[in-house]
């Protein structure tokens, strides 16, 4: 990876490719992490695994593409990411360890419905009979409460008792939620929602670190609808995914790559916080908020810190990253270079999209707060870009990352100077 097409695949010199084939060696590395994931499984879990593995190693053979797509599933590849994090985050560990033991048969099911098992072929998963979730089936298979254990085939799942099969479900939508409407032991549970053309809404969460939380103004991201109809996010969140097509249409082609799932995570009329985790690619969270360029500002952004996090799982951008910490233009707590870089990196193609509308002479540009808006990211990204001209050591990539970055800027820079504004924030912390 050079490091460049990274910011913003909409300009002139935009990539697309970049970003894909920095996912497809995402997922490779977590199908990696996956094989060699059994010394850290408790012991009674490892023969099963290695049963897995078996099996994946088959369809990898098969057809690579579709079984590493199987990894992108929030349902395998982030608890799958958290494990790392089981030491580090103590009080999180119960939470870790429950999602990496729904992780195989998640994993299991994602093989299923991609007829990745072969055919005659079952794998009786012995440990539990967990709820089972799949964006491709908008919601949750839950097996009777007396099952002890699933059976998967690629054409069914079957809830297993005492040894005998006791309900089973077919592996495609239709004959599922046919089943399902019987009292045949399972029942299906929506929990997604298509949002336009890009991504689902989704009602439950498969992050064990969720409630981890190092912003001072938030308490973790638990799925909170606050109050609101589904239908009222879904209605503003097609707007805003609306506004980035007609204007980013290249990142929104990279959002029906990457971008899984929108969790809601409350509403507040006042100010908007929206989150996104390293370790939940293809995952965003967002509270409501009823003015559209708002909830069109956190896609954008949270969208950015997935690519980000992409790309920075193969390489290294900044050799001083997260020490020491410097005032933040952006957040009210001291933040390490690399926030500061993810800040920019998200901020940038923001202003981007608002420079767009407005030569567009969009509806929203007239109202009156939209240049002031506008003006504030503008002055913001500066002092970003402004820290870490001073104090960053950046990689080979990274140069060529902060490249693109200061391309985008100076830009904006310089239309601002042609329209006679001033390019000084109130406060520039090089300090």
């Amino acid at each position: 990876m050079t490091g460049h097409h990274l910011v913003l695949c909409d300009g002139p010199t935009g990539d697309a490719r970049a970003l894909q084939g920095a996912y497809a060696r995402y997922l490779a590395g977590c199908c990696r992490q996956f094989l060699a994931l059994g010394p850290e499984l408790p012991p009674v879990l490892r023969a099963a695994h290695d049963r897995v593995v078996a099996l994946v190693r088959r369809a990898l053979a098969t057809d690579e593409r579709r079984l590493l797509n199987c990894f992108a599933s929030p349902t395998v590849g982030t608890p799958l990411r958290c494990l790392a994090l089981r030491d580090e985050l103590p009080a999180f560990r119960a939470r870790i360890d429950e999602a990496v033991a729904a992780l195989m048969p998640h994993l299991l099911l994602e093989m299923g419905l991609r007829r990745l098992i072969g055919d005659g072929e079952t794998f009786v998963w012995e440990h539990g009979a967990p709820r089972l979730a799949s964006l491709a089936i908008g919601g949750e298979i839950v097996p009777h409460e007396g099952a002890t254990g699933l059976t998967f085939s690629t054409t069914r799942v079957v809830a297993v008792a005492g040894g005998e099969e006791i309900a089973g479900v077919p592996l495609d939508c239709d004959g599922m939620r046919s089943a399902c409407d019987q009292p045949s032991g399972f029942r299906f549970e929506r929990r997604y929602r298509r949002l336009g053309k890009v991504t689902h809404f989704a009602t439950a969460d498969h992050n064990p670190i969720a409630a981890f939380e190092t912003h001072p103004n938030k308490s973790g991201n638990p799925v909170d609808l606050g109050d609101r109809p589904e239908e009222e996010w879904i209605g503003i969140l097609d707007q805003a995914f609306d506004l980035i097509e007609a204007f980013l249409p290249r990142t929104f082609a990279e959002m029906r790559m990457l971008l899984h799932e929108v969790i809601p995570v409350g509403y507040d009329d006042a100010r908007h916080l929206s989150a996104s985790y390293r370790e939940a690619i293809g995952t965003i969270y967002l509270t409501l908020h009823p003015n559209v360029m708002t909830m069109t500002e956190a896609v954008v952004h949270e969208f950015q810190h997935n690519k980000f996090n992409v790309a920075s799982d193969s390489v290294e951008f900044l050799s001083n990253a997260f020490h020491p910490l410097y005032k933040s233009p952006i957040r009210p707590d001291p933040r390490p270079l690399w926030g500061i870089l993810l800040a920019v990196h998200a901020f940038l193609p923001v202003a981007e999209l608002y420079r767009r509308m407005r030569d567009a002479e969009h509806p929203c540009a007239a109202h009156p707060g939209f240049e002031r808006r506008l003006s504030e990211l503008d002055l913001k990204n500066h002092e970003g870009m402004e820290m870490l001209r001073a104090h960053a050591r950046f990689t080979a990539a990274g140069h060529a990352l902060f490249a693109d970055l200061e391309a985008l800027e100076g830009r904006h820079l310089a239309e601002r100077s042609a329209r006679g504004l001033t390019n000084v924030p109130t406060e520039v912390h090089v300090a």
